[in-house]
């Protein structure tokens, strides 16, 4: 099983952060219960030791990625339909404030006190008045 930055990486196979692929022989696939930070997480653990866990959108998608990961190392060919091959979900991204909530934010504000934000974020020292 190898792992790729995106669709592009994949076809071009460059893994991601040059890992090289890991072997599923012998391996478990199972929900992780014990992990209770996140929804929908599973993990594989190798026959090395090593675990790996994976956050999926919802149940649906975790099943079938366990399922298919569990057929993998049974040696048998996964039923995969378009709709159920996907991704895991990456880890939570930054994500910028929208336009609307922005403007809001400002309209809602007194103009002295917009004058005094700004003040303090140019300046190192307060002016005197």
């Amino acid at each position: 099983m190898g792992f790729y930055k995106d669709q592009k990486s994949a076809s071009q196979g460059i893994p991601y952060h040059s890992e090289i692929p890991i072997s599923l022989k012998d391996a478990v696939c199972e929900v992780a219960l014990d992990y209770k930070k996140k929804k929908h997480v599973f993990k594989l653990k190798l026959t090395d030791g090593n675990e790996y866990l994976f956050q999926a959108k919802d149940d649906e998608e975790m099943n079938t990625w366990i399922s298919t990961i569990t057929a993998a190392v049974s040696g048998e060919k996964p039923e995969v339909t378009p709709s159920s091959h996907s991704t895991p979900a990456p880890a939570a991204r930054a994500q910028t404030l929208p336009a609307t909530v922005a403007a809001t934010a400002t309209a809602e504000s007194s103009p002295g006190k917009r004058e005094k934000d700004k003040e303090k974020r140019f300046s190192l020292f307060s002016k005197k008045k």
